[in-house]
């Protein structure tokens, strides 16, 4: 014998729309701007984004207690120029990057070169582990 379960019904329908969001694209894709790659070494973060167009006084770089926010605008690059097509967005960017560890502020570096902006960040000395001898 079967039954109905409307829970069942509730289940497939948060999964439907759960499905539509991840797989519609966003009309809105300056939340992923930008891209960013994070490399991890010993007891230092390297992080990488990508940000093709923009120059350093676009974009503020700022640590917050264990995060590190990336903020700044893309400007058009074509003023008063109609586009037979665009691809590229522009506009106003903020990017929080949650840190796996407290960093020092004080050992803290950016560069950008040729649209990547390069971000070194070290580890705190209190946060690194400390082996505890066993007598």
């Amino acid at each position: 014998m079967i039954t109905y379960d409307i829970f069942d019904d509730v289940f497939e329908l948060r999964n439907m729309v759960d499905r539509f969001f991840d797989e519609v694209p966003s009309r809105n894709r300056k939340r992923d701007f930008p891209y960013v790659s994070i490399y991890e070494g010993n007891d230092e973060l390297t992080i990488k984004a990508f940000a093709p167009g923009l120059k350093t006084e676009d974009v503020n770089v700022q640590l917050v207690d264990s995060s590190l926010i990336i903020q700044g605008e893309k400007k058009d690059d074509y003023a008063n120029q109609p586009y037979i097509r665009k691809e590229r967005l522009f506009g106003k960017f903020n990017k929080s990057i949650k840190l796996p560890y407290r960093v020092d502020p004080n050992r803290v570096s950016a560069e950008m070169k040729n649209g990547i902006l390069v971000i070194n960040l070290v580890r705190s000395e209190d946060t690194k582990p400390k082996r505890i001898e066993i007598n």
